[in-house]
């Protein structure tokens, strides 16, 4: 898969990516692919990239991160196999994710939630074919609580007026901020404690937060690019690839040695950039090195 997004050696104004191994991209299978980008683009402001064949890209800042393609012949997800729980898409600052709620509240996109995890705040919705959707920023890493497994993420209400009142200015055109990537994923899975030790024994991903049914994992001390949870998935099989829902979750590495060392150990067959991979439960996984 040709993966669009721009990457980059230097240090990151996003947390997520001053680490070795960060997210991406992504794919999805929908049943009708115009009309889901078009959601997207309409009622979240994601800007659209280009098409090529039955896939669509999609970004924001002239970045593709997230495609969609076409496949009208696929089954509708029914959200208790494995595969996707959301995509979770990083906003540079507070004060555009304020920005980019009140456009998007107004462009009349539905929201499920808003909270405050301690590490970051973040806003829930789902697209038309079930996809989660998470858009959050980050607090500053020197202001993550840390407790004797990792990361101390909580979940409570947003302050959602502060939010607003320290918005960016501007009109209320829905338009994801330029600067925005994808921070982590967050997978459903048949069992977490069987995928996180995947993770961390292959991908050598660190356990940063545990909760009842779910594992949080990252690389260089993010507080989460993967997280797993079985609560509606538990004892799934790997997933269907004739459903809806995630294609594939892409990650980019920056260090040469590991690039090496993966495929090695997963007993893939890089090209000279690239490889992909299927973890337990039938996601695939690409990895891309800078």
């Amino acid at each position: 898969m040709n993966v669009m997004a721009k990457v980059s050696t230097a240090k990151s104004f996003l947390e997520s990516e001053n680490s070795p191994v960060y997210p991406l991209a992504a794919a999805l299978v929908a049943r009708d692919a115009e009309t889901l980008s078009r959601f997207y683009v309409e009622k979240l402001g994601f800007e659209r990239i280009g098409a090529e064949g039955d896939r669509i890209t999609l970004g924001a800042g002239g970045v593709g991160f997230l495609h969609i393609r076409h496949r009208p012949e696929a089954r509708p997800n029914s959200g208790r196999g494995s595969g996707l729980f959301h995509i979770a898409y990083l906003v540079p600052t507070r004060a555009e994710l304020g920005r980019w709620f009140l456009a998007a509240h107004a462009s009349g996109a539905r929201f499920e939630g808003a909270s405050d995890h301690a590490v970051s705040e973040a806003f829930y919705l789902s697209d038309p074919e079930g996809n989660g959707i998470e858009v959050y920023v980050d607090r500053p890493r020197a202001d993550w609580r840390r407790d004797h497994e990792g990361v101390d993420m909580t979940t409570g209400p947003m302050a959602v007026r502060d939010l607003v009142q320290h918005a960016a200015p501007g009109d209320e055109t829905p338009r994801l901020p330029a600067g925005t990537r994808i921070g982590h994923f967050h997978l459903q899975v048949g069992d977490v404690d069987r995928a996180a030790t995947w993770w961390q024994d292959v991908l050598a991903a660190d356990i940063t937060h545990r909760r009842p049914g779910a594992r949080f994992l990252s690389w260089g001390g993010y507080h989460h690019h993967i997280g797993l949870n079985a609560w509606n998935s538990a004892g799934a099989a790997p997933r269907d690839p004739d459903v809806t829902g995630l294609e594939m979750i892409t990650f980019a590495i920056r260090e040469e040695s590991e690039f090496q060392r993966l495929p090695t150990t997963l007993g893939a067959t890089p090209d000279a950039t690239e490889f992909q991979v299927r973890e337990p439960f039938g996601i695939t996984i690409g990895f891309r090195k800078l």
